[in-house]
């Protein structure tokens, strides 16, 4: 509304209204407290006393670039779920135990290469560790990638690293970014700023992808 914050029009008398959109965490825990009829999912209750503060509380499907982060917690709240959870998705467990630590097996943060690697033989090594469907997925991300920049200033091939702050803004790429996407399993590779393609179309982008690879000369 006119003069009114918060507020979208939505054509004709139709107005959206949202009264809480400036509430930080603190503020709602208070109208909790001062309203202790109000019903909430007491799984918070939970999270409160495996240790988490309010504003590490968080309710949503366990797998993701974040989300993963938490999996440790269903251990504790939950372990009959999580009994079934590791039954059911390979490398859970594996999440729980290092998805909050930092390095190469992470991918998170500071990543190292073997010796004797270059990050561009690194990412070789990667992909030939990987099952060749899964490599096939990948080294069409890269091959976009690469030639994205190639046409963008760097005509003689991206660089095999560069300044780590200009990596993270993702304003250069560097064969560290490419290796940094593989060991995070970061399938669709938002980490080279892609984003998910559509599954009906998929099989359709696999074909132009073969094609434009060669025509490149890029994982041809």
């Amino acid at each position: 509304m006119e003069g009114k914050s918060w507020t979208t029009w939505c054509g004709g008398p139709l107005w959206n209204i949202y009264p809480i959109y400036d509430w930080r965490t603190e503020d709602l825990w208070t109208w909790h407290a001062r309203n202790p009829e109000a019903s909430y999912n007491h799984l918070y209750d939970r999270m409160r006393l495996a240790g988490l503060t309010i504003h590490q509380m968080r309710i949503c499907q366990p797998y993701g670039d974040d989300q993963k982060k938490g999996l440790w917690l269903y251990q504790i709240i939950e372990p009959e779920t999580w009994g079934r959870v590791v039954a059911r998705v390979t490398g859970a467990n594996q999440g729980a135990l290092y998805a909050r630590e930092r390095g190469s097996i992470t991918g998170s943060h500071g990543i190292a290469r073997p010796d004797g690697h270059s990050w561009q033989s690194f990412a070789g090594m990667l992909l030939a560790s990987m099952p060749e469907r899964t490599a096939e997925h990948y080294r069409d991300k890269i091959a976009v990638f690469i030639k994205w920049w190639t046409d963008r200033g760097y005509p003689n091939g991206i660089p095999d690293e560069a300044p780590a702050d200009e990596e993270a803004a993702r304003k250069t790429p560097s064969w560290r970014r490419v290796c940094k996407a593989l060991l995070r399993n970061d399938y669709w590779c938002k980490g080279l700023s892609f984003t998910q393609t559509k599954s009906e179309s998929f099989e359709r982008y696999r074909k132009i992808m073969r094609k434009r690879r060669r025509e490149w000369g890029i994982f041809a």
